[in-house]
């Protein structure tokens, strides 16, 4: 029969114990053996990892006068598509942010500082390359609103210029691809330019054709001067009618001083009838049956010829401004912690490492002292150990 034996905590651990000390050299050789050879691995075999660390700022997207071109073109009609092409700060972001992931800038790399030597990689595939060296390549975007980068080598040195060489060729392909825009924007500006004058010039003699043939050259100032003419006219007729009424009164209307008056009133009503028809225009008094019409039509042609103008002068500005983006190239990339030879290495962590391996060979050490007593203790005739003797009869058949 089996005996079962309830044992407390304590007294457990106090038998385990005993056990491992009554196998103390085999306790010792499955601890300090395993812990030995890794200590040899983590001082002599395993390469210690340093990391070349940088903090950038993203672009700003816009330059000053891109933005208010931006601005200034989603307003003017039939404008408002190119304001795409100059872009956005989270664009801008994102642009940068794909070429830092880039493989052609990964690639350029590789090929510069020999990774593949470095790497000692003797796979033929180069996209296994490029996995390995990504591995070794951080990418965040922090909380504020900052690029971390970050580059993992057995070269200290080499960590900090491959990171640089990163930094710089980012900021190179932000710069071609901002001069690219730029050229873009400026060709379609300079064809809207030659289509602008176009049409500028073809307003410019509709409106001077319109000017000079209704005598209109300044409808406010035109008709001001009409109504002050006519307005002249007519207090002149007033007054002369009542010389007339005053002269017929007194002396009848057969003198000679009523016939001059006659005339003269004859004249006046002719001078203010043929101004009310228009028959006066080339003076530029306006006829104002005809003032409301052709003040329309001016007004209209006027405008337009304005809107026009002021569409010419601000594409002619932006396009010169354009042409010395293409060739302007500034630092997009600020580096706020620049990447520097860091010898302090980041791994491996040789204590944690030793401390790990102590403690899981501790562990197998203790079970395999304590499965050794158990077997000493264990009765013959019990069922572990006629399946034991069954194991082994197994083991010699085959």
């Amino acid at each position: 029969m089996e005996q079962k034996e309830n044992l407390s905590l304590f007294e457990l651990l106090l038998k385990v114990l005993n056990n491992s000390l009554r196998h103390k050299a085999l306790f010792l050789s499955i601890v300090l053996l395993p812990t030995l050879a890794m200590f040899i691995v983590v001082m002599w075999v395993m390469k210690p990892v340093f990391a070349a660390e940088a903090i950038v700022t993203p672009p700003s997207g816009k330059s000053s006068i891109g933005s208010s071109l931006g601005k200034m073109l989603e307003n003017v009609s039939g404008l408002s598509s190119v304001s795409s092409l100059l872009g956005s700060e989270d664009q801008a972001t994102n642009i940068v942010w794909t070429f830092f992931n880039s493989w052609q800038l990964h690639q350029e790399a590789i090929e510069k500082f020999g990774i593949r030597e470095h790497y000692e990689f003797d796979g033929k595939y180069q996209a296994d390359l490029l996995k390995i060296f990504r591995k070794n390549l951080t990418l965040e975007y922090n909380d504020e609103n900052m690029f971390y980068l970050r580059f993992e080598d057995e070269d200290y040195k080499l960590a900090a210029q491959i990171l640089q060489f990163i930094l710089t060729k980012s900021d190179s392909m932000y710069n071609a691809y901002n001069t690219n825009q730029a050229k873009q924007s400026r060709i379609y500006m300079d064809a809207r330019l030659k289509e602008v004058e176009h049409n500028l010039d073809s307003l410019e003699k509709v409106f001077t054709k319109f000017q000079a043939e209704n005598n209109l050259y300044d409808p406010e100032i035109q008709l001001e001067s009409t109504v002050k003419y006519l307005g002249t006219l007519q207090s002149e007729r007033d007054a002369l009618v009542q010389e007339i009424s005053y002269e017929k009164m007194q002396r009848g209307d057969q003198t000679k001083r009523y016939e001059e008056l006659s005339s003269r009133l004859k004249s006046l009503d002719a001078s203010i009838a043929e101004a009310i028809k228009g028959k006066r225009n080339k003076m530029g008094v306006l006829a104002l049956s005809k003032t409301p019409d052709l003040t329309a039509q001016y007004l209209k042609i006027e405008s337009e010829l304005k809107i026009q103008q002021t569409i010419y002068k601000f594409l002619r500005q932006q396009s010169e401004q354009l042409r010395l983006d293409e060739v302007n190239k500034p630092t997009n990339l600020v580096v706020l912690q620049p990447p520097w030879e860091n010898d302090k290495k980041v791994r491996p962590g040789r204590s944690v490492i030793l401390a790990f391996t102590m403690l899981l060979s501790g562990l197998f050490a203790v079970v395999i002292c304590n499965f050794i007593e158990f077997m000493k203790k264990l009765p013959s005739d019990s069922s572990i150990s006629r399946e034991l003797g069954n194991l082994k009869l197994l083991l010699k058949k085959h």
